[in-house]
Protein backbone atom coordinates (compact mmCIF):
# COMPACT_ATOMS: atom_id res chain seq x y z
CA UNK A 1 0.00 0.00 0.00
CA UNK A 2 1.20 3.83 -0.37
CA UNK A 3 3.12 5.21 2.10
CA UNK A 4 1.06 8.55 1.70
CA UNK A 5 -2.69 6.46 2.09
CA UNK A 6 -4.10 6.55 5.81
CA UNK A 7 -7.94 4.98 6.04
CA UNK A 8 -8.98 4.21 2.71
CA UNK A 9 -11.70 6.03 1.23
CA UNK A 10 -15.21 4.12 2.53
CA UNK A 11 -17.30 4.73 -0.96
CA UNK A 12 -13.65 2.79 -2.38
CA UNK A 13 -14.37 0.11 -0.37
CA UNK A 14 -18.57 -0.11 -0.64
CA UNK A 15 -17.79 -0.08 -4.90
CA UNK A 16 -15.20 -3.08 -4.26
CA UNK A 17 -17.32 -5.06 -1.69
CA UNK A 18 -20.19 -4.73 -4.28
CA UNK A 19 -18.42 -5.53 -7.33
CA UNK A 20 -16.57 -8.58 -5.64
CA UNK A 21 -20.12 -9.87 -4.72
CA UNK A 22 -22.15 -9.17 -7.80
CA UNK A 23 -19.20 -9.94 -10.48
CA UNK A 24 -20.14 -7.20 -12.38
CA UNK A 25 -19.44 -3.60 -12.37
CA UNK A 26 -22.81 -2.71 -14.01
CA UNK A 27 -24.90 -4.74 -11.56
CA UNK A 28 -22.66 -3.41 -8.76
CA UNK A 29 -23.68 0.33 -10.05
CA UNK A 30 -27.05 -1.10 -10.24
CA UNK A 31 -27.28 -2.54 -6.38
CA UNK A 32 -25.23 0.73 -5.21
CA UNK A 33 -27.98 3.13 -7.41
CA UNK A 34 -25.21 4.78 -9.30
CA UNK A 35 -23.84 4.82 -12.42
CA UNK A 36 -21.63 2.24 -13.91
CA UNK A 37 -18.04 5.10 -14.65
CA UNK A 38 -18.74 5.85 -11.20
CA UNK A 39 -18.26 2.33 -9.92
CA UNK A 40 -15.25 1.64 -12.27
CA UNK A 41 -13.57 5.31 -11.03
CA UNK A 42 -14.03 4.54 -7.44
CA UNK A 43 -12.43 0.59 -8.36
CA UNK A 44 -9.75 1.61 -10.12
CA UNK A 45 -8.76 4.70 -7.56
CA UNK A 46 -8.57 1.70 -5.04
CA UNK A 47 -6.19 -0.12 -7.29
CA UNK A 48 -3.92 2.99 -7.35
CA UNK A 49 -3.96 3.30 -3.08
CA UNK A 50 -3.18 -0.21 -3.14
CA UNK A 51 -0.90 -0.60 -5.56
CA UNK A 52 -2.30 -3.46 -7.43
CA UNK A 53 -5.12 -4.74 -9.32
CA UNK A 54 -7.79 -5.96 -7.31
CA UNK A 55 -9.91 -8.15 -9.95
CA UNK A 56 -8.75 -10.08 -13.16
CA UNK A 57 -10.49 -8.48 -15.89
CA UNK A 58 -12.11 -10.83 -19.03
CA UNK A 59 -15.02 -12.02 -20.58
CA UNK A 60 -17.59 -13.31 -17.94
CA UNK A 61 -17.85 -11.94 -14.40
CA UNK A 62 -14.86 -10.43 -13.12
CA UNK A 63 -12.97 -12.26 -10.29
CA UNK A 64 -10.70 -10.93 -7.61
CA UNK A 65 -6.76 -11.08 -7.80
CA UNK A 66 -5.16 -12.75 -4.64
CA UNK A 67 -4.73 -9.40 -3.49
CA UNK A 68 -8.36 -8.63 -3.99
CA UNK A 69 -9.05 -11.83 -1.94
CA UNK A 70 -6.82 -10.82 0.82
CA UNK A 71 -8.30 -7.08 0.91
CA UNK A 72 -12.20 -8.07 1.51
CA UNK A 73 -12.33 -9.48 4.79
CA UNK A 74 -10.23 -6.29 5.58
CA UNK A 75 -12.68 -4.10 3.73
CA UNK A 76 -15.31 -5.48 5.28
CA UNK A 77 -14.02 -4.90 8.86
CA UNK A 78 -13.06 -1.29 7.65
CA UNK A 79 -16.82 -0.28 6.94
CA UNK A 80 -18.23 -1.94 10.11
CA UNK A 81 -15.64 0.03 11.97
CA UNK A 82 -17.33 3.62 10.32
CA UNK A 83 -20.41 2.57 10.54
CA UNK A 84 -19.90 1.71 14.14
CA UNK A 85 -17.63 5.06 15.02
CA UNK A 86 -20.83 6.97 13.16
CA UNK A 87 -23.27 5.03 15.47
CA UNK A 88 -20.91 5.81 18.89
CA UNK A 89 -20.68 9.93 17.71
CA UNK A 90 -24.31 9.97 16.81
CA UNK A 91 -25.27 8.06 20.11
CA UNK A 92 -22.90 10.16 22.02
CA UNK A 93 -24.65 13.70 20.30
CA UNK A 94 -28.02 11.82 21.57
CA UNK A 95 -26.84 11.42 25.01
CA UNK A 96 -25.40 15.17 25.22
CA UNK A 97 -29.12 16.13 24.15
CA UNK A 98 -30.46 14.31 26.80
CA UNK A 99 -28.37 14.83 29.94
CA UNK A 100 -27.23 18.14 31.74
CA UNK A 101 -25.52 18.55 34.97
CA UNK A 102 -25.00 21.62 37.05
CA UNK A 103 -23.37 22.66 39.83
CA UNK A 104 -24.77 25.71 41.68
CA UNK A 105 -24.82 26.99 45.23
CA UNK A 106 -27.75 26.40 47.39
CA UNK A 107 -29.40 29.92 46.78
CA UNK A 108 -29.48 29.13 42.91
CA UNK A 109 -29.76 25.62 43.07
CA UNK A 110 -33.33 26.26 45.16
CA UNK A 111 -34.66 29.15 43.88
CA UNK A 112 -33.29 29.95 40.44
CA UNK A 113 -32.97 26.72 38.52
CA UNK A 114 -36.19 24.58 39.55
CA UNK A 115 -38.34 27.18 37.77
CA UNK A 116 -35.63 27.51 34.31
CA UNK A 117 -34.97 23.40 34.21
CA UNK A 118 -39.01 23.09 34.14
CA UNK A 119 -39.03 25.18 31.50
CA UNK A 120 -36.07 23.58 29.60
CA UNK A 121 -37.95 20.75 29.89
CA UNK A 122 -41.02 22.08 27.89
CA UNK A 123 -37.98 22.17 25.55
CA UNK A 124 -36.23 19.28 25.59
CA UNK A 125 -38.73 16.62 26.55
CA UNK A 126 -36.98 13.65 28.04
CA UNK A 127 -33.89 15.91 29.31
CA UNK A 128 -32.41 14.15 32.42
CA UNK A 129 -30.61 16.85 35.23
CA UNK A 130 -28.42 16.12 37.69
CA UNK A 131 -27.74 19.21 40.35
CA UNK A 132 -24.82 19.24 42.18
CA UNK A 133 -25.49 21.45 45.68
CA UNK A 134 -22.12 22.77 47.39
CA UNK A 135 -20.08 25.93 48.58
CA UNK A 136 -18.64 27.45 45.60
CA UNK A 137 -15.14 25.46 45.67
CA UNK A 138 -16.94 22.08 45.13
CA UNK A 139 -18.99 24.03 42.58
CA UNK A 140 -16.12 24.76 40.45
CA UNK A 141 -14.25 21.86 40.59
CA UNK A 142 -17.53 19.90 39.45
CA UNK A 143 -16.80 21.63 36.34
CA UNK A 144 -13.25 21.57 35.86
CA UNK A 145 -13.16 17.94 36.21
CA UNK A 146 -16.08 17.53 33.77
CA UNK A 147 -18.46 16.15 36.83
CA UNK A 148 -21.06 18.91 35.39
CA UNK A 149 -21.29 20.62 31.97
CA UNK A 150 -21.76 23.85 33.45
CA UNK A 151 -22.08 25.88 37.08
CA UNK A 152 -24.31 28.70 38.13
CA UNK A 153 -21.61 31.86 39.89
CA UNK A 154 -22.01 35.31 40.48
CA UNK A 155 -18.96 37.84 39.07
CA UNK A 156 -17.66 37.72 42.58
CA UNK A 157 -16.22 34.17 41.47
CA UNK A 158 -12.57 33.54 42.86
CA UNK A 159 -12.37 31.34 39.66
CA UNK A 160 -10.79 32.75 36.61
CA UNK A 161 -9.66 30.06 34.68
CA UNK A 162 -13.69 29.74 32.90
CA UNK A 163 -15.99 31.21 30.89
CA UNK A 164 -18.29 33.03 32.12
CA UNK A 165 -21.71 34.33 30.70
CA UNK A 166 -23.56 36.85 31.96
CA UNK A 167 -27.04 36.38 32.70
CA UNK A 168 -28.61 38.71 35.08
CA UNK A 169 -28.31 40.90 37.55
CA UNK A 170 -28.07 40.44 41.33
CA UNK A 171 -28.17 42.30 45.14
CA UNK A 172 -27.82 41.14 48.43
CA UNK A 173 -30.37 42.54 50.64
CA UNK A 174 -29.88 42.42 54.92
CA UNK A 175 -32.67 40.93 56.36
CA UNK A 176 -34.16 40.95 60.06
CA UNK A 177 -37.18 39.88 61.97
CA UNK A 178 -40.15 42.12 61.63
CA UNK A 179 -39.97 43.05 65.06
CA UNK A 180 -36.40 43.93 64.90
CA UNK A 181 -35.02 47.51 66.74
CA UNK A 182 -33.29 48.34 63.39
CA UNK A 183 -36.74 47.78 60.96
CA UNK A 184 -38.30 51.38 61.46
CA UNK A 185 -34.86 53.11 60.56
CA UNK A 186 -34.99 54.89 57.28
CA UNK A 187 -31.52 54.20 56.33
CA UNK A 188 -29.19 51.48 58.38
CA UNK A 189 -25.06 51.11 57.73
CA UNK A 190 -22.14 48.74 58.40
CA UNK A 191 -21.81 50.84 61.52
CA UNK A 192 -25.37 49.61 62.82
CA UNK A 193 -24.29 46.28 62.91
CA UNK A 194 -21.52 46.65 65.57
CA UNK A 195 -24.13 45.83 68.16
CA UNK A 196 -26.09 42.96 66.35
CA UNK A 197 -25.43 38.84 66.28
CA UNK A 198 -24.99 38.01 62.64
CA UNK A 199 -26.32 34.89 61.58
CA UNK A 200 -23.36 33.57 59.10
CA UNK A 201 -22.77 30.41 56.78
CA UNK A 202 -20.05 27.74 57.09
CA UNK A 203 -16.67 29.59 56.21
CA UNK A 204 -15.67 29.29 52.42
CA UNK A 205 -19.83 30.01 51.18
CA UNK A 206 -20.01 32.55 49.30
CA UNK A 207 -22.25 35.05 51.42
CA UNK A 208 -20.26 34.25 54.50
CA UNK A 209 -16.97 35.35 52.31
CA UNK A 210 -19.26 38.70 51.03
CA UNK A 211 -20.14 39.57 54.53
CA UNK A 212 -17.19 39.43 56.24
CA UNK A 213 -15.55 41.73 53.61
CA UNK A 214 -17.93 44.32 53.90
CA UNK A 215 -17.17 44.37 57.70
CA UNK A 216 -13.74 44.17 57.39
CA UNK A 217 -13.14 46.91 54.46
CA UNK A 218 -15.70 48.89 57.51
CA UNK A 219 -13.39 48.21 60.25
CA UNK A 220 -16.87 46.83 61.55
CA UNK A 221 -16.90 43.51 64.42
CA UNK A 222 -20.27 42.67 65.54
CA UNK A 223 -21.09 41.45 68.55
CA UNK A 224 -21.11 38.03 67.68
CA UNK A 225 -21.90 35.16 65.38
CA UNK A 226 -23.87 32.06 64.98
CA UNK A 227 -23.03 29.73 62.23
CA UNK A 228 -25.88 27.85 60.53
CA UNK A 229 -24.16 25.96 57.47
CA UNK A 230 -27.31 26.21 55.54
CA UNK A 231 -29.15 29.37 53.78
CA UNK A 232 -32.70 27.49 55.05
CA UNK A 233 -31.09 27.54 58.75
CA UNK A 234 -29.89 31.17 58.73
CA UNK A 235 -33.07 32.57 57.06
CA UNK A 236 -34.89 30.50 60.12
CA UNK A 237 -33.01 31.88 62.77
CA UNK A 238 -33.14 35.45 61.37
CA UNK A 239 -37.14 35.13 61.62
CA UNK A 240 -36.79 33.20 65.38
CA UNK A 241 -34.97 37.03 66.11
CA UNK A 242 -31.20 35.27 66.64
CA UNK A 243 -29.63 38.44 64.67
CA UNK A 244 -29.15 39.76 61.15
CA UNK A 245 -27.93 38.77 58.08
CA UNK A 246 -26.90 39.40 54.55
CA UNK A 247 -28.31 37.30 51.59
CA UNK A 248 -28.61 37.21 48.07
CA UNK A 249 -32.50 38.38 47.27
CA UNK A 250 -33.29 35.63 45.27
CA UNK A 251 -33.41 33.67 48.46
CA UNK A 252 -35.79 35.23 50.34
CA UNK A 253 -38.62 36.67 47.78
CA UNK A 254 -41.07 34.92 49.53
CA UNK A 255 -40.26 35.74 53.07
CA UNK A 256 -40.41 39.27 51.73
CA UNK A 257 -43.62 39.02 50.20
CA UNK A 258 -44.98 37.07 53.06
CA UNK A 259 -43.55 39.47 55.90
CA UNK A 260 -41.71 37.03 57.98
CA UNK A 261 -38.40 38.80 56.96
CA UNK A 262 -38.03 42.73 56.10
CA UNK A 263 -35.13 43.84 54.27
CA UNK A 264 -33.22 46.73 56.17
CA UNK A 265 -32.29 49.46 54.24
CA UNK A 266 -28.54 49.40 54.13
CA UNK A 267 -26.41 52.05 52.15
CA UNK A 268 -22.88 50.25 51.56
CA UNK A 269 -21.43 49.54 48.43
CA UNK A 270 -20.52 45.95 47.32
CA UNK A 271 -24.37 44.68 47.31
CA UNK A 272 -24.94 44.38 43.75
CA UNK A 273 -23.55 41.92 41.59
CA UNK A 274 -23.71 39.93 38.16
CA UNK A 275 -25.20 36.29 37.90
CA UNK A 276 -23.25 34.24 35.45
CA UNK A 277 -23.06 30.66 33.77
CA UNK A 278 -19.78 29.03 33.58
CA UNK A 279 -18.90 26.72 31.43
CA UNK A 280 -15.13 25.18 30.65
CA UNK A 281 -12.63 27.52 28.83
CA UNK A 282 -12.79 27.08 24.96
CA UNK A 283 -15.29 24.70 25.09
CA UNK A 284 -18.45 24.72 23.04
CA UNK A 285 -21.56 24.63 25.40
CA UNK A 286 -23.67 21.20 24.84
CA UNK A 287 -26.99 22.19 23.18
CA UNK A 288 -28.94 21.58 26.89
CA UNK A 289 -27.00 24.63 28.29
CA UNK A 290 -27.27 26.89 25.62
CA UNK A 291 -30.86 26.68 25.87
CA UNK A 292 -30.42 27.09 29.79
CA UNK A 293 -28.23 30.41 29.34
CA UNK A 294 -31.32 31.78 27.32
CA UNK A 295 -34.10 30.65 29.74
CA UNK A 296 -32.13 32.34 32.81
CA UNK A 297 -31.31 35.06 30.82
CA UNK A 298 -34.96 35.94 29.87
CA UNK A 299 -35.64 35.12 33.58
CA UNK A 300 -33.84 37.63 35.45
CA UNK A 301 -34.03 36.89 39.32
CA UNK A 302 -35.52 39.96 41.52
CA UNK A 303 -34.15 41.47 44.44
Amino acid sequence: MADDVGILPTRRLVAFLAVLEHGSVSRAAERLGVRQPTVSQLIRALERDVGTALFVRGAGALRPTPAGTALAPHAARLLRAVEEAGEAVSRAERDARRHLAIAAGEALATHVLPPAVAQLRERLPGLTVEFVVGDEARVVEALRSSEVDAALLTDRTEARDLDMHDYAPGRLVLIADPGHRLATRPRVTLRDLRDEFLIVRDAGTVNRRELEQLLSAASITPRGRLVASSLEAVKRCVESGLGVTLVPGIAVGRELREGSLIALPLETDGLDYRFVLATRRGEAPPPPVSALLEILGGNAPGD
